[in-house]
Formats: C-alpha cells, sequence, structure tokens
C-alpha cells in the first residue's frame, strides 16, 4: 500500500507494535479522563471561591451596618448629655428663683412688720 494513513492494515507492523500502539491509546485516553476529572475540580473550586467571596461582601455590609448604627447611638449619646446639662441648669436656675422670691416676700413681711410697729 502506497500514501495511506498512519494506523492502516500496514504490513510492516507487528503484533507487538500494534500492542503498544493500543496501550498508548489507553492511557491517552486514561489521561484525558484524569484532565477532565481536574477541570471539574478547578470548576467546583471556583465556585467555592464565589460563593465565599458573595458571604465575604455580605458580612462586610453588615459590619458597615453595626459601625454606622454605632455612630448613630453615639451621636444620639451626646445629644442626651447636652440635655441633661439642659435640664440641670434650668433646674439650678428655677430652685434660685424660687429662692429670690422667698426673700423677696420675706422682706415685704417685714417691711409691713416694721410699718405696723410705728404705726402701734
Amino acid at each position: 500500500g502506497g500514501g495511506g494513513g498512519f494506523f492502516d492494515d500496514d504490513p510492516g507492523f507487528t503484533d507487538s507494535q500494534m500492542l503498544a500502539v493500543r496501550e498508548q491509546e489507553g492511557q491517552v485516553a486514561e489521561r484525558e479522563s484524569e484532565i477532565t476529572s481536574i477541570m471539574q475540580s478547578v470548576n467546583e473550586l471556583a465556585q467555592v471561591m464565589r460563593d465565599l467571596s458573595v458571604l465575604v461582601i455580605d458580612q462586610g455590609t453588615i459590619l458597615d451596618r453595626i459601625d454606622y448604627n454605632l455612630q448613630e447611638t453615639a451621636a444620639h449619646i451626646d445629644q442626651g448629655v447636652v440635655e441633661l446639662e439642659k435640664a440641670e441648669k434650668h433646674q439650678k436656675a428655677s430652685k434660685m428663683f424660687l429662692c429670690i422670691m422667698l426673700l423677696a416676700a420675706l422682706c415685704i413681711l417685714m417691711i409691713l412688720v416694721l410699718a405696723i410697729k410705728k404705726i402701734g
């Protein structure tokens, strides 16, 4: 036979050579199967990494919310302290006013007592 294919039934191949070719074909098929298995494992790993990335992003969002809530709470506490200080000043001022009114009433009472004594 003239210019036929490499694996044609050429009387130049012995049985042992044909057996070696078949063994190599088997090894190639086995390697292809292993490569396919590795590719599936890599794809599964990539999916796990994508899922993990989503989880990390979600956790970051939760942490941002917690941080925001803590800042808001701190601002409310500061505002509460200011209000308490105002209330304390107001309370002190109202006690002072009450004291002044009491002293003024006592002064008026004393003036009346003196006026009654002079008349009497």
